[in-house]
């Protein structure tokens, strides 16, 4: 085995080895929780960072380096998606509330109002449900009702197809 793969070389750890693991982790993650090919260079840089971080906690008899930077990548990989998707899932801290969205538009804020409409039109479980959606995933409102997910999935049908019959359905 040769000694680049059992250390990492002091002056240089990121060798072409190690990118080629840090470029394929960021080209798996593009897609994820919201990222685009343009965070692709960022997430890139993130890992290496991740990587740099962890350089320290490398042990020559329990693996090669590149397998030590496999494991610390996949896993820095992980936790930055699960942040996003859950951050994401609970809306960004200082995201605008949907109604801000519209203040210059008339067209949106005609919008807004029949969604206001619709959605006091709704029985009272649809109304809720929506308005649940906003802040909670389909498994927290299950959990909440005592429902199964697959049947909070079809309450979400269900509002969909009354929105969609009041023209207010998902824009394609």
């Amino acid at each position: 085995m040769s000694n680049s793969h059992s250390r990492p070389d002091p002056a240089n750890p990121i060798d072409p080895t190690v990118a080629a693991i840090i470029r394929g982790k960021a080209d798996r993650m593009v897609g994820g929780a919201g990222l685009r090919p343009q965070d692709r260079e960022d997430i890139e840089h993130e890992l290496v960072l991740r990587v740099l971080a962890q350089r320290d906690r490398f042990t020559e008899g329990r693996g090669t380096w590149p397998a030590f930077v496999w494991c610390v990548v996949e896993r820095a990989g992980n936790n930055v998606l699960r942040a996003r998707r859950r951050v994401k899932r609970a809306g960004a801290p200082g995201a605008l509330p949907a109604s801000a969205a519209c203040r210059g538009d008339p067209d949106d804020l005609a919008r807004a109002i029949d969604l206001a409409d619709a959605l006091a039109a709704l029985p009272p479980d649809l109304r809720d449900l929506a308005h649940r959606l906003v802040t909670d995933t389909v498994a927290d409102i299950a959990r909440a009702w005592g429902l199964s997910r697959t049947t909070v999935h079809a309450r979400v049908e269900e509002l969909r197809a009354r929105l969609a019959a009041r023209e207010l359905g998902d824009d394609p």
